[in-house]
């Protein structure tokens, strides 16, 4: 590969990683310390949910570099700023290696998937430095699923690293060897977005079809027959463009003539050549600017108490205003995709799935 990229240095990295992440001073916690180490640093709400303020509310797409051995790894077009942060990456990568040997570091475990065949296992790791940072682990953690002893998967690994200085923001993908490097930025939406990334990349390399898309099942009565027919649906769209919504949005579907959808993921899934799809994520990381009377699932699965929210106007009674959008137009939240309930008569019915992922067409009338 052509200057400025380097793949031994890369390979090298990789190698050397290993043993740094056997370093004393990185933590193994368990989910229920770990939740105790981020909800010391948040702000309750009147719900009973938590909630936590980050430096950086948006991901840096314009930082990002990938980092490999062809032109089907690295960046088609990049920019200079971009060129100049590859250009820098071997300091950079040496750096992490010297960080992770001294630093305080937190590693939690979880599981992309939940299917027979791809379910990569990964591992997140935390500067937590400043204590805070508890809460990226612990927010990305409650959107992954425990580790199944039967779930074949790729590892891939993750670093974060928010103590860096603004100035060195990047974020640096290395496909080839499941890395991911985050620098500067205490973002969530980098702990999801560097595996769900890693994930679309190793599904391409199993014959699967990444796809950029929320994914639900629909049944909907056929207007020409009158009979009632179920369809796999995938909605796709780029980040903040309304898949989360209509993923859990209810179509105006009569309930009473057997009509409904069911929720299954809204951001990232794997298609496959039977027409399954298979979904990534257990809980949903989205955006919070929500009207009840629209999106009335994600609404209440929001002011539940379980709800994780990043980024929200709440007055100082602890009131949240979701639409209140003065202080940043990204507000964020880890749902629980059990809690996406709506009204139906005097109960709350739930519009989740239960599986995250599509079947084949051959279970379905059409996708």
């Amino acid at each position: 590969m052509a200057a400025p990229y380097d793949p031994d240095v890369y390979r090298r990295f990789a190698e050397n990683l290993r043993g740094a992440l056997q370093a004393p001073n990185i933590e193994h916690p368990s989910m229920r310390v770990l939740r105790r180490k981020a909800l010391a640093t948040a702000f309750r709400t009147a719900n009973g949910s938590f909630e936590w303020w980050s430096a950086i509310s948006s991901r840096q797409a314009a930082k990002t570099v990938f980092l490999g051995s062809g032109p089907e790894i690295v960046l088609p077009r990049a920019t200079p700023e971009q060129l100049a942060i590859v250009e820098k990456a071997p300091e950079q990568l040496h750096k992490v290696l010297q960080l992770l040997g001294s630093m305080p570091f937190v590693h939690i475990r979880r599981q992309m998937g939940d299917n027979c065949e791809f379910n990569p296992i990964c591992n997140l790791y935390v500067c937590v430095a400043d204590p805070k940072n508890y809460r990226l682990a612990y927010m990305w953690a409650n959107t992954m699923g425990d580790v199944g002893k039967k779930r074949p998967g790729p590892e891939f690994t993750m670093i974060h690293i928010p103590n860096e200085h603004q100035l060195r923001m990047q974020i640096l993908s290395i496909p080839e060897h499941d890395i991911n490097i985050a620098l500067g930025t205490d973002y969530t939406g980098e702990c999801k977005k560097g595996f769900l990334r890693q994930g679309m990349y190793r599904a391409d390399s199993r014959g699967m079809l990444g796809l950029h898309a929320g994914s639900k099942v629909v049944r909907a009565r056929d207007a020409r027959s009158g009979k009632l027919k179920t369809t796999g649906v995938l909605m796709f769209g780029l980040t903040a463009t309304g898949k989360s919504t209509w993923s859990c949005h209810q179509l105006g579907l009569d309930p009473e003539q057997g009509e409904g959808t069911w929720v299954s993921q809204d951001d990232i899934c794997f298609l496959k050549r039977d027409g399954s799809a298979l979904g990534t994520e257990l809980g949903f990381y989205v955006k919070t600017d929500v009207d009840p009377n629209l999106q009335e699932a994600m609404y209440n699965s929001l002011v539940h108490k379980s709800a994780l929210l990043e980024n929200v106007m709440v007055d100082g009674k602890g009131h949240i205003n979701f639409l209140d959008e003065r202080l940043g137009e990204n507000g964020r939240g880890v749902l629980d995709r059990r809690e996406l309930k709506v009204r139906r008569g005097k109960k709350m019915v739930s519009i989740c799935a239960d599986s995250i992922n599509i079947p084949p067409l051959e279970e379905l009338d059409g996708l």
